[in-house]
């Protein structure tokens, strides 16, 4: 759901998540705000909001009118101060858990498989599958034959999920300077704060639209689905702006931008020659 999407398309796609046809919706900011699904249960945050208010914003669309919701935010170290930053306005603590290591999901994994098991041995009907047993018991130990359709069923859920026996790397938090809440800047130019290079861009849109360097962040990240670190300095004029991205994802993003909206309009986006 985001911002470049017709009515009818976010009615269409509402009543899908309604009626139970979809379970997992991903939204930009501005399109997930004012959904009221009653059986949503759940809202993660794939990065930290720049602003404290659009993080309540995200969240509010659990737990309304009395229901209880989780909501679990995706950090990186360096995200950390905008943390304090949402306790501050929510009066609330935010508790902070390491990544799942390979060994955490493979055992959560297993006890999936202990319920599903557990589960078919109560439901019954397995008279039919007492045959298969009986031949295998003349050969094989019942204990086995058992751990035998435990592993086949377990490796059975784990299509797709190559991979998965690589740790993510755990970052250590290195405190930031401060600076102020409406500059946007990596600090030295020509380099984005991933390291490499960047690539200036031009968008038809500044000051005299209301526009902040947080609405452009927004729509960048929502749009292109690139993250917040892939984002140099801002600079907003009159009547345009000049955001630094990573050159990879420069294409990406103008892409997204001139298929989406700012502001609820139309923009010109191209590339503008670094100084």
């Amino acid at each position: 759901m985001h911002g470049g999407m017709s009515q009818e398309e976010r009615d269409r796609v509402m009543k899908k998540l309604r009626g139970g046809s979809v379970d997992l919706l991903v939204a930009t900011d501005v399109a997930a705000r004012g959904l009221d699904i009653a059986h949503l249960t759940h809202v993660i945050n794939y990065e930290v909001p720049s602003a404290p208010k659009s993080y309540v914003h995200r969240i509010g669309r659990v737990g309304r009118a009395g229901r209880e919701g989780v909501a679990i935010t995706l950090a990186e170290p360096r995200e950390h101060r905008l943390l304090k930053n949402i306790e501050r306005l929510t009066k609330q603590k935010i508790t902070v858990a390491p990544l799942p290591t390979v060994a955490d999901l493979q055992t959560r994994r297993l006890e999936l498989t202990r319920a599903s098991v557990r589960e078919s041995i109560v439901e019954g009907g397995m008279e039919r599958f007492r045959v298969v047993v009986e031949a295998l018991s003349d050969e094989f130990d019942l204990f086995d034959i058992a751990l035998g359709a435990i592993k086949m069923g377990h490796e059975a859920t784990l299509t797709g999920a190559e991979g998965d026996d690589q740790e993510i790397p755990v970052e250590k938090y290195v405190k930031e300077k401060k600076r102020p809440d409406n500059s946007y800047s990596p600090g030295k130019r020509g380099q984005s704060r991933t390291g490499g290079g960047v690539t200036r861009l031009f968008i038809g849109v500044g000051r005299s639209a209301g526009v902040r360097p947080k609405d452009l962040v927004g729509a960048i990240t929502g749009e292109s689905g690139i993250r917040g670190s892939q984002i140099g300095s801002i600079q907003i004029s009159e009547r345009f702006s000049l955001v630094e991205v990573s050159d990879h994802v420069a294409d990406q993003v103008m892409q997204a931008l001139r298929n989406g909206k700012i502001k609820g309009k139309k923009v010109k986006v191209r590339t503008d020659r670094i100084g």
